[in-house]
């Protein structure tokens, strides 16, 4: 009998993303991802409400992940995936976050053309590079890859985020779905996953049992990386402050963490490879009115919720303190 083809299946737990949700779904339907579950949680600005219409119109699976008991809401959106049972064994499971871009170098630039170029891959990692808000103050209704274009140099090992990786991994390895990579494997070894780098690279025995990041003998980014958008424009991330970290109880975010993320040495135009394509299923998605209206108003609240902070002293501090080394103007684009 003959097996049937594996599908690519990815996973994000999200919460109030509203205004860049479209182009991120735009993205994932580029780079080939067959089915795209996102799991909502204490959503205010209606990203539930525009997830739930792609639903209904069968562009992705949307699940409602509240919860009255106080549990990470991420860890509960894992469990629930995996109860589902929506991936088949054979299946690709990618753990993908809103503010993240997976940017395949390889091929038509899909998710099928990455695992293609390792064929013999179950396994593979895929490294973090950090975008800086590249100079941008103010929230806009733009496509993320056009306006952030400046990023942390490749060979960058400090702070640790800056080597962060996510991992797709073929279903039936691992019992446990992790935020960087899975757990609890069904297999006995490390040589069992076949599990490769962005590079195409064998990963170190090490990492069967730990860690979350690469490493000087593990980054790599020649055929795949993940372009990492933590920040936006210093408008947006005063409204990302407030949600405090989407999936962790009680995180709160600063200065540290803007100067730690806002990494703009090298200007990055990799991801341009899906341009097109991306912006030709983002114009589809807006052909639906109640799509386009439902766009729009996370944006309006997006916009709302900027004005209102700025009203604080605190978070006028904050915006100070962000803006003070911008400069009289953004960097030049590539």
């Amino acid at each position: 009998m003959v097996q049937p083809e594996p599908r690519f299946v990815s996973v994000t737990p999200m919460k109030n993303e509203g205004p860049f949700v479209l182009e991120w779904v735009a993205h994932n339907l580029a780079i080939g991802v067959d089915q795209i579950v996102v799991m909502t949680n204490d959503c205010t600005d209606g990203t539930d409400a525009l997830l739930q219409r792609l639903d209904e119109r069968g562009i992705l699976t949307h699940v409602d992940n509240n919860s009255a008991r106080a549990t990470s809401p991420q860890k509960r959106a894992y469990k629930r995936f995996l109860k589902m049972q929506i991936a088949r064994p054979q299946d690709w499971i990618i753990v993908i976050d809103a503010d993240e871009h997976i940017n395949i170098k390889t091929g038509d630039n899909t998710l099928k053309s990455l695992v293609d170029a390792i064929p013999d891959a179950r396994m593979i990692s895929m490294t973090w590079r950090l975008f800086g808000n590249a100079g941008v103050v103010g929230y806009e209704d733009r496509f993320l890859s056009e306006q952030f274009r400046r990023a942390a140099p490749e060979n960058m090992p400090r702070p640790p985020q800056a080597w962060g990786f996510k991992t797709m991994f073929q279903r039936e390895l691992w019992n446990v779905i992790g935020v960087h990579r899975p757990k609890r494997p069904t297999v006995e070894a490390m040589a069992d996953c076949h599990w490769y780098n962005g590079s195409g690279q064998p990963m170190p025995e090490r990492y069967f049992t730990s860690s979350w990041r690469s490493a000087r003998d593990s980054v790599g980014y020649d055929l795949v990386q993940v372009n990492h958008y933590a920040l936006k424009s210093c408008e947006s991330y005063l409204v990302k402050k407030v949600r405090g970290r989407a999936h962790h109880t009680g995180d709160s975010l600063g200065l540290d963490y803007w100067n730690m993320m806002n990494q703009n040495a090298v200007v990055d135009t990799s991801i341009d490879a899906i341009a097109e394509r991306k912006r030709a299923l983002y114009d589809d998605l807006l052909k639906d009115t109640e799509t386009a209206r439902l766009h729009r108003q996370s944006c309006a609240l997006h916009r709302e919720q900027i004005a209102s902070l700025l009203d604080t002293p605190e978070m006028r501090a904050l915006m100070q303190q962000m803006t003070a080394n911008t400069g009289s103007g953004r960097p030049e684009h590539a």
